[in-house]
């Protein structure tokens, strides 16, 4: 495992605590600009340009160093999204697994209540408290 600032694909620990994070909505998503192929050069002249020409051009130098703060933190995401989208992955098929575990689970046991309620004698009183797993598992119309 790498340092979870710095982390790798397969990393199951990612500090982004560097990172003001923005929830949107879709929407909102759509409404944003989008960037170009080439946008790093541009980004790139803009902050190796000199200070002086930049004045001449008549460019705020608070713009121009928020601009380089706003590259910083982009570059930083672009960094770590391999290992949040890998991360991602694993914790949805691992999802996936629990979830056919349960269904399995679920499945056996519901074959051993309907098994057992059909050999004993008060057969319904060992049903009921089971409703609603049998009727998860066989559907109201099987069950009767």
């Amino acid at each position: 495992m790498s340092d979870p600032k710095n982390p790798v694909p397969g990393d199951r620990c990612i500090d982004l605590t560097d990172l003001e994070l923005h929830d949107i909505t879709p929407d909102m998503a759509r409404r944003l600009l989008k960037l170009r192929d080439g946008h790093a050069q541009a980004v790139q002249t803009l902050l190796l340009a000199d200070p002086a020409v930049r004045k001449q051009a008549g460019l705020s130098e608070a713009e121009v160093q928020d601009l380089a703060n706003t590259w910083i933190a982009y570059q930083r995401i672009e960094q770590v999204l391999p290992a949040v989208r890998k991360l991602l992955e694993v914790v949805e098929e691992t999802r996936l697994v629990h979830g056919a575990d349960i269904a399995m689970k679920l499945g056996e046991m519901a074959h051993q209540v309907r098994r057992r309620g059909a050999k004993i004698q008060n057969g319904d009183a060992v049903l009921a408290p089971f409703e609603t797993l049998l009727d998860y598992q066989f559907g109201p119309v099987e069950r009767q």
